[in-house]
């Protein structure tokens, strides 16, 4: 895959966040159809229950669990893998999660969005996506990355 399309995955994924996807879908939805015979909704909805940390309860940020399955859906064989394919695979996951790691300092939703000062607290619900949710939330910037990342041309 080329850089230009992965920054055009990127883009798109932003978009699709703003438009209201969670952030697991917004990576999927934008990469997904160009890598595989998945349409754009399907991809929404098998990330559907995947965003804010798996359906809410911000563990594994959405946006890293969805660039994890892009790299699956590239890269991975369509039948049982064996040890050694199963070794490369994580191993190319695993590099991408910790290129988000470096970039951002964590990939666990909770510990992501307590950076930027939002805490969890009991019976939160989703919120309106209005302009002040995508300005204190640093989530646009994720799931920019992680499309892109996912999409980028490995060795």
């Amino acid at each position: 895959m080329s850089d230009a399309l992965a920054q055009a995955c990127g883009e798109e994924a932003e978009r699709l966040f703003r438009q209201g996807c969670t952030c697991a879908q917004a990576v999927l939805a934008a990469c997904a159809p160009k890598c595989a015979d998945i349409d754009v909704e399907t991809a929404l909805r098998l990330a559907s229950a995947l965003g804010a940390g798996v359906a809410g309860l911000r563990e594994t940020c959405g946006a890293v669990l969805s660039m994890t399955a892009v790299l699956g859906l590239r890269h991975g064989p369509a039948t049982p893998m064996d040890d050694a394919e199963k070794a490369a695979l994580y191993a190319e996951a695993q590099a991408a999660v910790a290129d988000f790691d470096a970039a951002f300092g964590n990939h666990a939703c909770q510990a992501l969005l307590a950076q930027a000062g939002i805490e969890k607290q009991p019976g939160d619900r989703p919120e309106p996506r209005t302009q002040e949710y995508y300005d204190r939330r640093p989530c646009t910037a994720f799931v920019r990355f992680c499309a892109a990342r996912a999409m980028r041309q490995t060795p």
